[in-house]
């Protein structure tokens, strides 16, 4: 006897042991007031309470259940025998003295004797409160972010892969003129779509799916909403890929940009209209202008003949205004051109240094003035439009003397460096402020200075200059400090041009 009883006991100390190390938070409760037989660590630990709890009934070793649902439904187990189960039910549990909610995941189940009467509960549980909170976080997010993109009036889509349908919130859906009452398959998403935006955006939704494409949809078109009303949509998504092929989850927002789209198409026809009266207003004045040039050096020429040397200095002051319009005419056709993407070039391999030297020998002729020191160390050819950057360089030495009156030279240098040639001119009068500086090559700009304004000028030279060294493949830009004077350069590239 005494044999069977100690290998009872040990049978027992081994299924205690067994108990406290089930993985799971377990308990074993005995009788309607729910006296704790046995409870494991990981249930103990739930409880924030100790192994003291053993023998107690759950109301006095928990006593903060007291009120809460549980004791009742432990006892309506007891009672009727019936599984019991929950998910995520709220506890609320004391730990060092403060009440915190815990959230559970539980069963409660009736134990049996050998003869099948109920004799006790077995309790088993997960802690899933880190899982209700970041689901809690999650949820909280989302509202959050769909009133951020109703108050922005953004909609929000999801493609269902399996059914094969585009599901759209409510805005959505408005946007796209639909009802609010179910999914669409894609195609039929786009009923009200402008019959000209049709094929583009189902091409560019489809070719989302390919792998050059990365996943990413991103298109405009046009709505015709149930009222005849048009509407300009925004129509943007990125797909998540389970593997490198299969898309798991495709989404993204639809934004109404009717009053955007709006504004842009208006400044179009404004720019439009600003860009054909130049170009009409420029080749309208130009014949009338060439004919005042040819009448005025044919009065020149005469008084020169009769002696007139008065007269025909003036003649000759009026040929100089003259050629003064001629160059604005001129800049306002190339600004014309620049806006339509018209701006013609006539490339072939030309000598650098003889276009340096051919625009140097021009500007002597005309101004005095000035001493042109120069540094040409690039001896090479290069592949240009010539007529364009002697555009340029006479842009840039004209400049330099404008801007420099109280000064008598400037210096023009050339050089290579690695695969570009830069050509510069440095100045010596009233300089750029930095706050102007990075707006010195914007159209119609000019830098904000009485000393500055006391220049002729319609601010179109530096941008033009920009432009052609833009289309020519290189980069323009300035160094310069008020009152020290600038240096402007610009490099065009020689990759393959050098022959």
């Amino acid at each position: 006897m005494e044999k069977i009883r100690a290998e009872l006991r040990e049978a027992e100390e081994r299924y205690r042991i067994l108990f406290e190390n089930i993985p799971g938070a377990t308990a074993i409760y005995r009788g309607p007031e729910m006296e704790i037989v046995m409870a494991n660590k990981a249930m103990i630990g739930f409880w924030a309470k100790d192994s003291s709890v053993i023998g107690k009934t759950l109301t006095q070793a928990v006593p903060e259940l007291d009120g809460q649902p549980f004791i009742t439904l432990l006892r309506d187990v007891f009672r009727t025998g019936e599984t019991c189960s929950a998910k995520a039910a709220a506890a609320a549990i004391e730990v060092d003295g403060t009440l915190k909610t815990f959230y559970f995941d539980f069963t409660y189940r009736a134990l049996r004797d050998l003869n099948g009467d109920i004799e006790g509960v077995i309790h088993s549980a997960t802690d899933v409160t880190e899982l209700v909170l970041a689901k809690q976080k999650i949820s909280e997010s989302e509202e959050r972010l769909n009133f951020s993109l109703q108050s922005a009036s953004i909609g929000t889509w999801n493609f269902d892969m399996e059914k094969d349908c585009l599901v759209l919130d409510t805005l959505g859906k408005k946007l796209f003129g639909l009802d609010d009452d179910e999914d669409f398959s894609f195609e039929h998403t786009l009923k009200n779509v402008h019959p000209d935006d049709v094929r583009n955006v189902y091409n560019v939704f489809i070719n989302s799916f390919h792998s050059d494409a990365e996943g990413t949809c991103d298109v405009r078109f046009r709505v015709i909403a149930p009222d005849s009303a048009l509407r300009w949509i925004h129509f943007t998504g990125k797909a998540l890929y389970q593997d490198i092929k299969t898309i798991q989850q495709f989404a993204g927002i639809v934004t109404d940009i009717t009053k955007e789209t709006a504004g842009i198409e208006a400044q179009r026809k404004l720019q439009y209209q600003k860009d054909s009266f130049l170009s009409i207003a420029s080749h309208e004045l130009k014949t009338p202008v060439t004919s005042i040039k040819a009448y005025a050096q044919l009065l020149e020429r005469m008084l020169k003949k009769e002696g007139d040397v008065q007269k025909a200095d003036m003649m000759t002051r009026l040929t100089g205004q003259v050629n003064r319009l001629t160059t604005l005419l001129e800049d306002l056709l190339d600004v014309s051109k620049i806006s339509n993407d018209r701006l013609d070039f006539k490339r072939d391999y030309h000598s650098f240094n003889e276009i340096v030297t051919d625009n140097i020998g021009d500007i002597n002729y005309l101004e005095s003035g000035h001493v042109i020191e120069t540094n040409l160390a690039f001896m090479g050819n290069i592949f240009c439009d010539k007529m364009r950057i002697s555009q340029v360089m006479n842009n840039l030495i004209s400049n330099a003397i404008k801007y420099s009156p109280d000064r008598d030279r400037i210096i023009i240098t050339t050089a290579q460096r690695n695969t570009d040639v830069v050509f510069c001119v440095q100045d010596f009068g009233i300089g750029i402020s930095k706050d102007n500086i990075e707006r010195v090559f914007d159209q119609f700009y000019r830098v904000s200075t009485a000393e500055a304004y006391s220049y002729q000028g319609m601010g179109l030279g530096l941008f033009i200059s920009a432009e052609i060294i833009r289309q020519e493949g290189g980069r323009i830009w300035v160094d310069s400090e008020e009152n020290s004077g600038s240096t402007f350069c610009f490099s065009l590239p020689l990759v393959n041009n050098i022959r």
